[in-house]
């Protein structure tokens, strides 16, 4: 049998819901106990790789000491491959060393099963001791909602090796007199750097960004595109004006507008999370959630305060029949989010 610590170390703890993170395994309690009674099948050995996995996966996901980008590919086999799970499991020291290494054989025995492999007279036993092995190895975990400290991060150094005397460190020389040159220089370099600030701020035209955006508040959207325009006009490389003139294009019914607007923001600020948030919603309006769904994953990662990004997210996948998907994305939201697009029970729901 597989021998996994009963208490975890400090720095692996995680926050998380235990029996939600062990469903997986307990929906295989059946395949469970028949191996505990010596009744071992090709089909339980892989049901039980893919339970273990599953909740592994899912340790992953709740660890919010882990990057959002990291905790959103967790449940995807495609987006984070198992032999990077494990990877990422260890650098994190979320699993032991042992369990791992058992998980690993374990996959390997139910790749080769599902191939069509014979199976061999330890699979089962090595099914059972990691489905066993994992459930202990949650349990040991603390529960709770706070956030922890990243293990993985460096801890805090001192800038100065003698912070009481750093002089003791780098000898301060004296002051040598000072010429006089360097003040005048100083002040004509200020005078230039006001006279450029001036014109930068004269040339960036705030009064039309402004203005467009206070009516478009109002909802005088066309009027607010020719201020857009022209701020855009003068500022190239600002991707705003950019954004607001997509989002009144794509809301007007003019994706092809939408889309040149886009495209000239993204290729001035191609880390735009806005930008690609708003790229999201003119696909998921075409029709097209898969690929709206890549847009907003990049704008969550981009900026994972976002609402608007989270919740296209949630919104693509579904549209996408993927809803299993939108559900976990949907429990990493901000709770604006959840509160906005979480669905009640069916079994609770009016006909």
């Amino acid at each position: 049998m597989l021998s996994t610590p009963g208490t975890p170390t400090e720095r692996t703890a995680v926050s998380l819901d235990r029996e939600s993170t062990l469903r997986p395994l307990r929906a295989a309690a059946v395949d469970v106990d028949a191996l505990r009674g010596g009744d071992a099948t090709a089909g339980r050995v892989v049901r039980l790789a893919r339970a273990a996995e599953t909740v592994l996966r899912r340790l992953l996901r709740d660890d919010f000491t882990a990057p959002v980008e990291l905790r959103l590919r967790a449940l995807s086999a495609d987006d984070l491959p198992t032999d990077e799970l494990l990877a990422e499991l260890r650098r994190r020291e979320r699993i032991p060393l042992e369990l791992a290494a058992a998980f690993h054989e374990l996959h390997a025995a139910a790749a080769r099963l599902g191939g069509g492999g014979e199976l061999e007279p330890r699979d089962g036993a090595l099914a059972l001791s990691v489905a066993e092995g994992v459930e202990r190895h949650v349990l040991a975990l603390p529960a709770g909602e706070g956030r922890l400290e990243d293990p993985v991060a460096p801890a805090d150094e001192t800038l100065l090796p003698n912070a009481e005397h750093p002089e003791a460190v780098h000898p301060v020389p004296p002051a040598a007199p000072r010429p006089v040159w360097p003040w005048v220089a100083g002040a004509l370099g200020l005078g230039l750097l006001v006279l450029a600030l001036f014109l930068w701020w004269r040339g960036r035209g705030p009064d039309d960004l402004q203005a467009g955006e206070a009516l478009l508040r109002r909802g005088r959207a066309a009027e607010a595109a020719d201020h857009f325009r022209r701020y855009a006009d003068r500022n190239p490389n600002d991707p705003l004006p950019r954004l607001y003139l997509a989002r009144i294009y794509r809301e007007g019914g003019q994706p092809d507008q939408a889309v040149r607007e886009l495209r000239q923001g993204l290729r001035a600020a191609p880390d735009h999370a806005g930008l690609h948030t708003e790229l999201g919603f003119l696909l998921l309006d075409g029709g097209r959630p898969a690929e709206a769904a890549e847009r907003f994953r990049e704008a969550v990662k981009l900026d994972a305060g976002s609402p608007r990004a989270w919740g296209g997210l949630v919104r693509a996948l579904r549209q996408a029949g993927r809803p299993e998907d939108a559900e976990q994305v949907l429990r990493l939201a901000p709770p604006e989010v959840r509160a906005l697009l979480a669905r009640p029970d069916p079994a609770a729901a009016p006909p």
